[in-house]
Formats: C-alpha cells, structure tokens, sequence
C-alpha cells in the first residue's frame, strides 16, 4: 500500500471499495443488522484501509497543489524584469580624533579612583 502515484492509490481504492461492498452484502444476507455489521473485524479493517488511502490522495492532490503554486511563481519571477542590487550603504562617517580623545580623557579620569 505504500504508493505514491495517484493512479495506484486510486486502484487501490476501488479494490477495497468492492470488498467492502462484498463483505457488508455477505453479512446483510446472513441477517446480521447494521450494527452487527459494523462491528465486524473486515468491515472496520476495510473501512481504516480506506481511509488510510484517502488520506494519502488528499496529501498527493496537496502536493501537486503545492508544485504547480511553485512553478507558477517561479514563472513569474523569472518573467519580472530584473532590477539592480541596492548598492552597499556607505559606512558611517567616522568621529574625529580630536572627539575619541576626549571620551578616552573623561573615561581615564572617571576610573582613577579620587583621593579623599
């Protein structure tokens, strides 16, 4: 069971469908009710088979989803014409010298410890 072509998993689908159909028929004519009928192993073993398998059609049907959403992109980006880069930003004018020695000044100062 383990497929990933949609193909397959729909085979698969109406193979158990049809015995589904074949089991619930033979237990009908042996006059079992409804509910005799869905607690029976077969039937509920066929039933989370089939479940199983829509589950992984609707994950295959999002996954095509999802290719062709990222095709049609791609087409469309490649179809935008192309801009230039933003330059680089030109680095921050640098404090004179005189400033640096300042603040080096006033940091030198307020280490020393004071006398008192």
């Amino acid at each position: 069971m383990a497929s990933e072509s949609k193909e397959t998993r729909l085979k698969q689908k109406a193979t158990l469908e049809a015995k589904l159909q074949k089991r619930q028929a033979l237990l009908a004519e042996k006059g079992l009710d409804e509910t005799a009928i869905a607690r029976d192993v077969s039937i509920k073993e066929l039933k989370a088979k089939l479940k199983e398998t829509a589950t992984r059609l609707r994950a295959i049907a999002a996954n095509v989803q999802r290719t062709e959403d990222l095709a049609a992109a791609k087409a469309e980006r490649l179809a935008k014409p192309k801009e230039e880069a933003p330059k680089a930003k030109k680095a921050a004018p640098e404090q004179p010298a005189d400033a640096k020695a300042k603040k080096k000044k006033k940091k030198d100062e307020e280490a020393k410890p004071q006398k008192g």
